[in-house]
């Protein structure tokens, strides 16, 4: 950080490699690692060795990290975390908050990027083509801004310099950005180009398949369906009957700053492999979005694709729901688990809107998906009967006699009105909705417990309910 070269420089190898021999006398120090020059592979266009003055990229090393044998990786989000230390004197902190808040991750040195748009990506990690994904962004997005793909190294710069005063919106204390001498200045909304971009990857191989996601509408925490397109990849014709043979899954995982974390799965159909041949419909129930409505960021959603035993991902962007609750959480009293700290807690169980059908003169609907909490990795649909494991090493939990009460606007309460569809969802049939705005609470008994809103024991009309807000055109 002083600004001294400690090691090299040396030339890496055509795949990227290098091996550089740092004196231990540094190892205490802040360090950072450095690269300029050389040629490189674009994902965005596919063009392969692009030019011969591929501009700087870094990465920082905080002091006594290193030990021999361990590996620096140097990326687009490296590069923009050690600029704003080395260029605008924020922490490794700061900058780290900073790229989390722009782009929903922490960029990690230890971890090595694939070409994802390449075969050999197949075989790597998840985390290794989450990483290559991630690289694979920010080249897209050079090529969405008009920019050749060498000048994404200046875009990189740009973005650095932009996010120097706290925020990504194309200017920065002193007005415009632009990106180095191309002509081209960073636009207002790069924030959400920048989001638009991740999600725009619908298409990915495996060895054996192409696969494509597709989304009907923006996609919102909650209850969300999209569908999955699989093809041979020999000679395009439609893959068929992978439900009934349980070779296709999806798991679905949230990478966050500090922790990753699952989501509760509900299907996956095909629907008319007449009609669709290859076509799958996939249900699924989002616990968080990707950004909060003031610009949060959250994380990054990956949907884990499973044929067999080969893998694709998808990148979804989760905006967050508005209109009526999506989701409401109780918690167990005496029901409870052992978390990720070892701490012994409620068990949370999540209440989703499922669906809402409204066909007046006292016969609408109103459905609710119940997913209750194992561990972070597992949030199962709540069944009666069936045996819930209580975390990392907690005593299980053995369910039934599941009851669902509910109050709709206030009229009383209506005693074990759920009618249990055995797989998680309880429907409320034969309903009198309002026009606009209707409350519909709902009373969970599980073995004999009242989940309530605090994990506290039930007082009646306090915490012994979840409340969903319900608008009718």
């Amino acid at each position: 950080m002083s600004g001294a070269t400690v090691a090299g420089p040396v030339t890496t190898a055509t795949d990227g490699t290098y091996t550089i021999d740092v004196p231990d006398s540094a190892l205490s120090s802040d360090l950072v690692f450095k690269s300029t020059g050389g040629i490189f592979d674009d994902e965005a266009t596919g063009a392969s060795g692009v030019g011969t003055a591929a501009g700087a990229m870094a990465a920082f090393v905080e002091g006594g990290s290193l030990a021999a044998g361990d590996s620096v990786h140097v990326t687009p989000g490296t590069t923009i975390h050690a600029g704003l230390i080395t260029d605008y004197g924020q922490t490794a902190t700061e900058a780290q908050t900073a790229v989390f808040k722009a782009f929903a991750y922490n960029p990690d040195i230890s971890i090595e990027p694939v070409d994802i748009t390449e075969s050999d990506a197949l075989a790597a990690s998840d985390l290794s083509r989450l990483a290559g994904y991630r690289a694979a962004v920010f080249s897209q997005l050079a090529q969405n801004l008009g920019l050749a793909a060498a000048d994404q190294f200046d875009m990189f710069t740009a973005l650095t310099q932009d996010m120097s005063d706290g925020t990504l919106d194309g200017v920065d204390a002193n007005g415009a950005v632009a990106i180095g001498s191309t002509g081209v200045s960073l636009p207002a909304d790069i924030l959400n180009q920048y989001i638009t971009t991740a999600a725009s990857f619908t298409d990915a191989a495996t060895a054996s398949y192409q696969i494509s996601y597709s989304a009907s509408g923006m996609t919102t925490h909650g209850k969300e369906k999209f569908t999955l397109t699989i093809t041979n990849k020999s000679d395009g014709t439609p893959v068929t009957g992978l439900v009934g043979s349980d070779s296709l899954s999806v798991m679905p995982m949230m990478y966050m700053a500090e922790m990753m974390h699952s989501t509760p799965m509900f299907s996956i159909d095909e629907p008319d492999p007449n009609a669709e041949p290859g076509v799958y419909e996939v249900t699924l129930f989002y616990l968080m979005p990707s950004r909060m409505m003031d610009g949060t960021t959250m994380g990054t959603w990956d949907l884990k694709v499973m044929v067999g035993m080969e893998s694709a991902h998808f990148y979804p962007n989760v905006m967050m729901a508005m209109g009526d609750t999506v989701r409401v959480q109780l918690k167990g009293v005496d029901d409870t688990i052992i978390d990720m700290n070892g701490l012994e807690v409620g068990r949370t169980y999540n209440l989703f809107k499922d669906n809402l059908t409204i066909t007046g003169a006292g016969n609408d609907s109103y459905s609710i998906f119940i997913a209750p909490i194992e561990t972070m990795m597992s949030f199962p649909a709540l069944l009666d009967p069936m045996t819930l494991q209580s975390g990392m090493g907690g005593t299980p939990y053995d369910v039934n006699n599941v009851t669902v009460d509910v109050n709709i606007n206030d009229g009383g309460w209506i005693a074990d009105y759920g009618i249990d569809n055995l797989n998680g969802v309880w429907s409320l049939d034969n309903l009198t909705l309002n026009s606009g705005e209707n409350t519909i609470k709902v009373r969970l008994t599980v073995s004999g417990e009242i989940k309530t809103t605090n994990g506290l024991s039930a007082v009646a009309d306090d915490n012994d309910f979840a409340t969903f807000t319900v608008n009718v055109p």
